[in-house]
């Protein structure tokens, strides 16, 4: 029965929560780099979503070369996304995160253990460091993950972007790959707390070079982003293009 299913997702989710937590906090014991976090990630993501019984379908624009960092760019509708990720991408990645997430003991803990960057939004000279921090990060080689928009939509549909991503990238000189995820917040909506059965699709977008782009180029590379990720949403009609990378 559906009830029954709920309470043992549920069970399951405090249970492989609690396991990844330790063991995220365990490994600074003999990784110091974070990277095991990154790959225990993965497996709590997954084992959450099979638990809860989310069906996963991932698609790609182009295969994406595992050598090369990245920024990834998706929208965000639902704490499931992040697990939804953590398995659809297929190369290890840190989130860039609210600096509360970072204060929550033992999940705060873990993630940096796993080396996650931290961004405090009210402090702007605070979130310009986050920022740098995140930009040498990247140019030794490690791929970041940040929600353009900063938060969960509460509508459904794709909110103003914020600019760090960019100036990230841009300085960084790594592509950003635009990501679109549906059928998450059906799943878990805002404020809920209980995941629900059922298809989320992550459409992973073709990577977009920001190769000999400087700050003033910050604000065409956001709209074509952005403008990317309504097509693939559905939210805007295909421009014609070839940007987006999706048949």
């Amino acid at each position: 029965p559906p009830v029954i299913r709920q309470i043992v997702a549920s069970l399951l989710f405090v249970v492989y929560t609690l396991l990844g937590i330790f063991s995220a906090l365990g490994s600074r014991l003999y990784d110091r780099s974070g990277d095991t976090v990154l790959r225990l990630a993965r497996i709590w993501s997954w084992l959450i979503l099979s638990a809860a019984g989310v069906k996963l379908t991932v698609r790609f624009a182009q295969p994406l070369d595992p050598r090369r960092p990245y920024v990834f760019m998706p929208n965000h509708v639902s704490v499931l996304d992040i697990w939804a990720l953590y398995v659809a991408v297929p190369i290890p990645l840190r989130m860039i995160a609210k600096k509360q997430l970072g204060d929550i003991p033992l999940f705060g803990w873990a993630m940096r253990a796993g080396r996650f960057i931290f961004i405090d939004r009210q402090n702007p000279v605070s979130a310009r460091r986050s920022i740098d921090d995140g930009t040498r990060f990247i140019r030794e080689g490690h791929s970041v993950l940040i929600f353009p928009e900063g938060t969960r939509t509460r509508d459904g549909k794709l909110g103003p972007f914020k600019k760090g991503g960019f100036y990230l990238a841009i300085n960084s000189g790594a592509a950003i790959v635009p990501i679109a995820i549906r059928g998450a917040r059906e799943l878990m909506p805002r404020g809920q707390l209980r995941i629900k059965g059922g298809p989320v699709t992550v459409d992973i977008g073709a990577p977009i070079s920001t190769d000999g782009l400087t700050e003033k180029d910050r604000e065409p590379l956001l709209q074509r982003v952005r403008g990317i990720i309504l097509e693939m949403t559905g939210e805007a009609p295909p421009s014609g293009g070839t940007d987006q990378g999706m048949a």
